[in-house]
């Protein structure tokens, strides 16, 4: 995962086969999620803008699956 501020955008790589994928973005100091799907039509890199997220510390949690395995990895942002 890569958050580069002055693009406003988060981009994450997920391996070229991958067969599903979610992120799913919560606020540290929120009760919602957000959770978007990604499709592997759209290839294995994703970028999602955040000009809509609030201020604050965001924590991004994506999980993929290749085969019948599932994988997970998150991090976290600063959106100030």
């Amino acid at each position: 995962m890569t958050y580069q501020a002055e693009q406003e955008k988060v981009t994450f790589v997920l391996p070229l086969y991958f067969v599903k994928a979610e992120v799913t973005f919560t606020r540290q100091s929120a009760e919602e999620d957000l959770t978007i799907p990604l499709t592997p039509a759209n290839g294995p890199r994703v970028s999602i803008s955040t000009r809509r997220f609030a201020k604050g510390f965001w924590l991004a949690q994506l999980t993929w699956s290749v085969g019948r395995e599932r994988f997970c990895s998150e991090g976290w942002f600063e959106i100030a």
